[in-house]
């Protein structure tokens, strides 16, 4: 993955798909550079490109603004911006030609407006900008180039053990005729192995689902948590369900031990704003 920094946009920075991204089709991973929020002592925490909807601490003109920013340095209309009111599922929302006028607009009654309550979205439909929000959770991005559909994905613990991944390449199968070897994926900057402890229930519930294959996402040491690693297990969900391993691009980095690039909702609990990812073709 590489990072750019929008000559358009002053101190905008994110992250481009690289097995996905061109001037065709975008496929990005924000970071919390270069936007609206955060100019005040008391709101310094959301610096600078909070994409969290419904944020208390932030001004819903800053937010818009920052969708607007996006979406324009890609192309794109902010108005075409979709997106969900993420439940940590494994639940998946069809964008059609129903409700892809349905995306965000730029006026307070609208800013949280949503498609409804799922984690994914799949699409065949060019010009409009998928997006997952995130902040620390792994952002899965799909792309279907034989039959012109993608998919912007948000695994958290719950999902990846739903493996939303799979089920999603799989439902984007049976709406486009996806096959999952001519299908590429991006897994974007998500809590690392180094950082993302979890209690020994957590691994436990993985092992009795999964059994011992598990184990290669644990990092545990006697007498101590659990680290695990969410960003290969969706990567070995995504294999299993046939997509190819060269299809697949993975980013080391971790959004808690980053601070200068990401918000984290482990390092920072609930004063912090949130990244997301976005795939549109156009």
């Amino acid at each position: 993955m590489t990072l750019i920094k929008n000559d358009i946009y002053p101190n905008l920075e994110y992250f481009t798909a690289d097995n996905i991204h061109s001037d065709k089709i975008t496929a990005i991973f924000t970071t919390r550079n270069g936007g609206a929020s955060g100019k005040t002592a008391e709101t310094e925490f959301l610096h600078s490109l909070n994409l969290q909807i419904n944020s208390s601490d932030d001004d819903y003109q800053n937010i818009a603004e920052n969708y607007r920013i996006i979406a324009g340095s890609q192309g794109f209309k902010a108005e075409n911006v979709m997106k969900v009111h993420q439940i940590h599922t494994d639940e998946i929302i069809v964008v059609d030609s129903n409700i892809s006028n349905k995306g965000l607009a730029q006026n307070q009654n609208s800013i949280s407006n949503h498609l409804g309550e799922a984690d994914a979205l799949v699409t065949n439909i060019k010009d409009i900008l998928l997006s997952v929000r995130v902040a620390d959770c792994v952002p899965i991005l799909l792309y279907d180039n034989a039959n012109g559909a993608i998919a912007a994905i948000h695994a958290g613990w719950q999902g990846t053990f739903r493996q939303i991944g799979a089920k999603t390449v799989r439902r984007m199968g049976e709406l486009y005729g996806t096959k999952p070897n001519q299908t590429r994926a991006a897994i974007g900057p998500a809590a690392g192995i180094c950082c993302y402890e979890v209690d020994l229930d957590f691994y436990e519930k993985f092992q009795q689902k999964y059994g011992e294959k598990i184990n290669r996402f644990f990092c545990i040491e006697k007498s101590k948590k659990p680290f695990c690693d969410l960003k290969k297990m969706n990567k070995a969900f995504l294999l299993e369900a046939g997509i190819p391993e060269t299809n697949i691009e993975v980013s080391e980095l971790c959004t808690i031990d980053n601070p200068g690039l990401f918000y984290s909702h482990r390092r920072n609990g609930v004063k912090r704003g949130t990244m997301a990812a976005f795939i549109g073709m156009k």
